[in-house]
């Protein structure tokens, strides 16, 4: 399905506060070319991943307002559609968060999309009637992900309820942005090192934590008066586009990998799937060619954000672990291979050998009778009988005992010539056996 006229191409353009855009043009001078077309499509428009809508903000509403919507198309690595029109998007809402009411309670709302639950069921609801009835969320996507930004008008970030006595209001509202879960409903262990291993350190202004689930900006400052020079406007358009962007970028390579490792877990007996196997090696390879990438970005903090996105996810094991496997299965084939191809080599050489002795019989066997006829037919003196002439009896049992002993001579020859060929012909280091354990040792 390919969406229709209401939908523009391209990411969704956010206002600057110095009136430019954040479209599609100015973000491709953020990233490297090979993210930009990753996320954006090609510059040419020949291949087009992205579409984008704006909403009306409904002013003085309660609850959460929507404000745009973007949809990605996925990569269809690893998938047969062949035969069906449906096709795989990436929602990206973007919502505004009332001031009036619990803002951690409205993310946690936003975020939960458990079919089983009330609040899973409503947010489901929310989230189509703003996609359309064309579309559909699976039954097995359970939790959105999330990146929001937090900023307190003019006073400093009120402490959280719940939140650990080891730390300061900002880490505790760094974890439920990223989280979008309340500290009275999961607090983790304070002294669990690995809990803010996803910090990312912005400016003096502001700083983001990386988890699973989110990514969460907070002001470290109150925001300045309206008529001042305000950095926080700026700030809301850099998490709505460059690094929503990033996360989308990590989100596409996680569901990638993921659809290969499920692939691999199904595929079975490989020599019988070799063409699966190949098609699967080949997506790899494009997928590492045009998706993965650690470096998309000479500013350097989307390149932090999107490792610590990486480090949560665990892609970087998943990726290590698929091409790890697709080697050890190309080492089992060129092993095969090369088995096969020395027992084949062994089957000729038998052939060879069986001929040469067959061949070597009957040339003894049929040499010496022609010699033993030529002779009697040939008047030599001291061997022949001359002009005498012999009793047929006597002809017919002198080729017989030629024949028997060209056969024997000829058998005994024979032997003694293969014998001699394998003992010092060849050494018993190149021989094919060896050469076979010699590959083998080289390939493991």
């Amino acid at each position: 399905m390919v969406p229709d006229a209401a939908w523009s191409t391209g990411p969704m353009p956010w206002t600057l506060p110095d009136g430019k855009l954040a479209e599609a043009t100015n973000r491709r001078t953020y990233f490297q070319a090979r993210a930009a077309d990753a996320l954006y499509g090609t510059e040419s428009g020949a291949d087009i991943r992205r579409w984008h809508q704006g909403l009306e903000t409904q002013s003085g509403s309660s609850g959460p307002s929507a404000r745009a919507i973007e949809i990605v198309s996925f990569p269809a690595y690893g998938k047969d559609d062949e035969g069906t029109d449906s096709k795989r998007f990436l929602a990206v809402v973007h919502l505004e968060l009332s001031r009036d009411e619990d803002p951690i309670g409205q993310l946690h709302s936003l975020v939960n999309l458990n079919p089983d639950s009330k609040q899973g069921l409503a947010s489901r609801e929310l989230y189509l009637s703003i996609l359309g009835s064309d579309f559909s969320i699976p039954s097995t996507t359970r939790r959105a992900f999330s990146v929001s930004l937090f900023t307190f008008p003019q006073t400093p970030p009120p402490r959280l309820p719940g939140a650990p006595e080891q730390w300061d209001t900002l880490t505790s509202w760094l974890w439920v942005s990223s989280t979008g879960t309340p500290l009275t409903r999961y607090c983790p262990d304070p002294d669990d090192p690995s809990t803010l291993s996803g910090l990312v350190y912005l400016s003096a202004s502001w700083r983001a934590l990386v988890v699973r689930d989110g990514v969460g900006f907070v002001g470290r400052t109150p925001d300045p008066p309206e008529e001042g020079e305000n950095f926080f406007p700026w700030a809301e358009v850099y998490v709505r586009s460059i690094y929503s962007d990033v996360a989308i970028l990590a989100f596409l390579q996680r569901d990638a990998l993921n659809t290969f490792a499920d692939i691999l877990g199904v595929i079975g007996n490989r020599f019988e799937k070799s063409s699966s196997y190949r098609s699967l090696v080949n997506s790899v390879t494009e997928f590492r060619n045009v998706f993965w990438w650690e470096d998309v970005t000479l500013h350097g903090v989307a390149n932090k954000v999107l490792d610590r996105l990486h480090s949560a996810h665990r892609t970087p094991h998943l990726f290590s672990r698929i091409v790890s496997d697709l080697d050890a299965f190309r080492q089992q084939v060129e092993a095969q291979a090369l088995e096969a191809s020395v027992a084949v080599q062994m089957q000729e050489e038998k052939r060879n050998r069986r001929f040469d002795r067959f061949a070597a019989v009957a040339a003894i066997s049929f040499a010496i009778p022609a010699l033993t006829f030529a002779a009697l037919a040939l008047p030599i003196r001291g061997i022949s009988a001359g002009s005498a002439e012999l009793s047929p009896w006597l002809v017919a049992l002198v080729g017989v005992c030629s024949v028997v002993v060209g056969m024997l001579l000829g058998t005994l020859g024979a032997s003694l010539f293969i014998r001699r060929e394998k003992n010092g012909g060849q050494h018993p280091g190149n021989s094919p056996s060896a050469n076979a354990a010699s590959a083998g040792e080289e390939l493991v």
